[in-house]
Formats: C-alpha cells, sequence, structure tokens
C-alpha cells in the first residue's frame, strides 16, 4: 500500500510516468470489487464510484467556472475510510484517466450520476481484428477467423493470413498485369497489413485500402478510405503514394505517419512520425517533419501546417481512445465506429469540450460511465446510443 500512496503522490506532482499509471491502473482492476468481508467496510463499488464523481463536481473553479480534473489525495490520517477504501477511489480516477469536461457551469442536480445496469449495456464490447479481404476475381474473403491460412492470387502471389495480419509475398515480380486488391474493416473491426515492399498498415475502423499485389514501375500507390498509419519500407528509386478519396495525396519515400480522412469529419489530418512527407490538395502542397501535422478542410481544400499531438493521433494504434479539446459529436463518431453502435443526440446538443483518455480495449459501459461523471446524460436502447443532454 506504501508503494501506491508514492505513486499517487508523484501523479498528482504531474511526475507519474506511462508506465506508472498502468501499475495503478492494474492494481485498481486487479482490487476485488466483489469481496463480501470487512476489508472494505466503506460500502460497495457504487459509493465508490459516486465518492469519485463528487470529487470531480467539487473540483469546480468558480472563476472559469469549469469541471477540471481534482488532484487525487494522498491516502493519510485524515482520510474518513478504511486504507483500502480510500485508494479504491484515488485509483478509480486514474483507470479512468480523468475524462472531464469543460463548459459554462450550469444549475442542475444529478440524481443518478453514475451509470447503472439499466442504463449502459455493458455486454457492448470493443471492437476486434476483423475484416473482409477482396480478390482481383471479386472473391470476398472473411478476416474473422483466428485461423491462420495462405491463399494465392492469380498472378502467384501468396498471401499468409495470420492472426490479425495479412502478409503479402511478391513471388511474381514482373509477371503479367497488375491485380488490385482491398482490404475493409467494418465498425468494431481492426486489421493490419504488410504490403508486398515490406510496408506495414494499421488499418482503423469502418476503413478500406486497395493495393496492387506487388509495385512495379516508378511508384508505389495504394488508395485510402477511412484511417490508417502507415510504415512505408524505404525505396529512393519508388516513392509511396497514399490517394484519398478527396483528391488528396500524400507522398513519400520511406517514413511513418498517420492519416484521418473519414468521409464524416470536416478535416482530413495527416501525422507525421519520422521522416519527411509530402502533403498534396487540390490547391496547395506542403512539406512535414516530424511532430508536424497537416490538416485540410475539406470544403475548400486549404491545407494548414500545425504541431501535432502524436499521442492523440495514434492513440487508436497504440490501444487506446484519447480525446483533447474535442466536442461530444466528435466523440460519439470515434465511438460509433470502434463500439459499432448507433449514436443519435435527443434535443440539444451539449456544447463544450472534453479531454481524457481510456484503454481501447474497455466495455463501452466504461467510457460512458467516465461520460457520465462528466455530465453527459444518454441512454442505451439494443445497440443504439442516445445523448438526451449535457
Amino acid at each position: 500500500m506504501q508503494k501506491i500512496e508514492d505513486l499517487i503522490r508523484k501523479y498528482n506532482s504531474g511526475k507519474c510516468s506511462a508506465e506508472e499509471r498502468t501499475l495503478l491502473e492494474q492494481w485498481y482492476q486487479s482490487f476485488d470489487w466483489n469481496d463480501k468481508s470487512d476489508s472494505i467496510p466503506y460500502g460497495s463499488i457504487k459509493k465508490l464510484k459516486e465518492e469519485v464523481w463528487l470529487a470531480l463536481q467539487n473540483s469546480k473553479t468558480p472563476a472559469k467556472q469549469e469541471i477540471i480534473p481534482p488532484p487525487i489525495p494522498v491516502l493519510s490520517k485524515s482520510v474518513k475510510m478504511w486504507p483500502y477504501a480510500a485508494a479504491a477511489v484515488t485509483i478509480t480516477a486514474i483507470a479512468v484517466i480523468s475524462f472531464y469536461l469543460s463548459r459554462p457551469a450550469k444549475e442542475s442536480s444529478v440524481a443518478n450520476p453514475i451509470a447503472t445496469e439499466q442504463d449502459v449495456n455493458s455486454d457492448v464490447l470493443p471492437g476486434s481484428s476483423k475484416a473482409q479481404l477482396v480478390l482481383s476475381d471479386g472473391n470476398v474473403i472473411s478476416l474473422d477467423s483466428a485461423r491462420n491460412m495462405q491463399l494465392k492470387e492469380e498472378d502467384g502471389t501468396y498471401i499468409d493470413k495470420q492472426s490479425g495480419k495479412l502478409v503479402y509475398n511478391d513471388n511474381a515480380r514482373g509477371k503479367g498485369k497488375i491485380l488490385f486488391n482491398t482490404l475493409s474493416t467494418p465498425r468494431g473491426g481492426e486489421y493490419q497489413l504488410v504490403l508486398p515492399d515490406g510496408s506495414k498498415v494499421w488499418l482503423n475502423a469502418v476503413s478500406s485500402i486497395k493495393f496492387p499485389t506487388r509495385f512495379q514501375g516508378k511508384e508505389r500507390i495504394v488508395f485510402l478510405h477511412g484511417e490508417a498509419y502507415f510504415e512505408v519500407a524505404k525505396n529512393k528509386e519508388m516513392p509511396f503514394h497514399v490517394k484519398l478519396d478527396n483528391d488528396m495525396t500524400v507522398q513519400v519515400v520511406g517514413t511513418h505517419f498517420n492519416i484521418m480522412g473519414y468521409g464524416d469529419e470536416n478535416e482530413v489530418r495527416t501525422t507525421l512520425t519520422e521522416g519527411i512527407v509530402k502533403v498534396t490538395s487540390t490547391v496547395r502542397t506542403v512539406l512535414l517533419s516530424p511532430s508536424k501535422q497537416a490538416i485540410m478542410k475539406r470544403g475548400d481544400q486549404s491545407l494548414t501546417v500545425s504541431n501535432a499531438n502524436v499521442a492523440k493521433a495514434l492513440a487508436w494504434k497504440n490501444g487506446m481512445i484519447e480525446f483533447d479539446g474535442d466536442d461530444l459529436p466528435y466523440i460519439m463518431r470515434q465511438l460509433s465506429r470502434w463500439y459499432d453502435v448507433d449514436v443519435s443526440f435527443r434535443g440539444a446538443i451539449p456544447k463544450g469540450t472534453y479531454k481524457g483518455a481510456i484503454r481501447r480495449q474497455a466495455p463501452l459501459s466504461k467510457v460512458l460511465e467516465i461520460l457520465r461523471m462528466a455530465g453527459v446524460q444518454f441512454k442505451m436502447e439494443d445497440k443504439k446510443l442516445i445523448v438526451t443532454g449535457g
């Protein structure tokens, strides 16, 4: 317990590393919340969660009238509960990694701040590795199964299906016409791909990539819809091009970058982590260096360059759901894609922005519980999430 207290002190002082935050979360997750013994005489899990919510509400700053993440109290003699119960409250705040809402305060009473089993369908599980592959002859291969297999294209290209990954082996270099395959993920799906040149692609939910079974000529071209992270194999003689359905192109030689280009988003974002990329719209071309981001507005194709929040851009690829200054509709679009739920708003859409993160493998109920703590009201009807206010 002393080590937990020390880590909490480091968290409050801003000196807690990512590994230490993970340790705190693992401690919380391993805690026996169903323990009926005297080890937690203070109350049930619902009571502990209510304490966390009250801590969030009591952290309002009157001058700014906004909810901010509270400092986590270090256990001391003044804590009016058993040490394990007090630690559970503080660790709850860390485990959810403090989603919070910044918006004008309003007078309201929250009768039920914590989502109940009736409000949230705890069986809405997160996405997983699943996709479908369309071969050059139109045949569709389901990639939901965990079973490994090997496929063969008409030009002799071998395709190894591994757990959550497709690997193309270019054994037919220069033979016959170029064939194209398309890998697509549904809502609640993600998949990895190794292209014939060795380039690696991570495909997010509701995304697709069309690519040749081998690269030849003076350039390598793939076509992307949705979101993907690329680690492009270096080949100065054959630049790599990613073409999006809005006439935007990203050109590289060998580098690491993320492209978010969903059709229901107002912006296309290209975030660079290594190397140099050239981003071209119909009206402008820009060069990116590492930790920079190119943002293209869909309306006028304008391109701007800014410093990137790399952790946020790559969160999905690294197993996290992360928001930083994002509004509720944007968050709900992300949740809809990953959890395969339909989202609608009933009444006025709550204003304000959110910041925080949670593991991507958490069930939807955990994410919604955090948003509920921040004041968002909603209800679930089958696999339909209805936001009713905030």
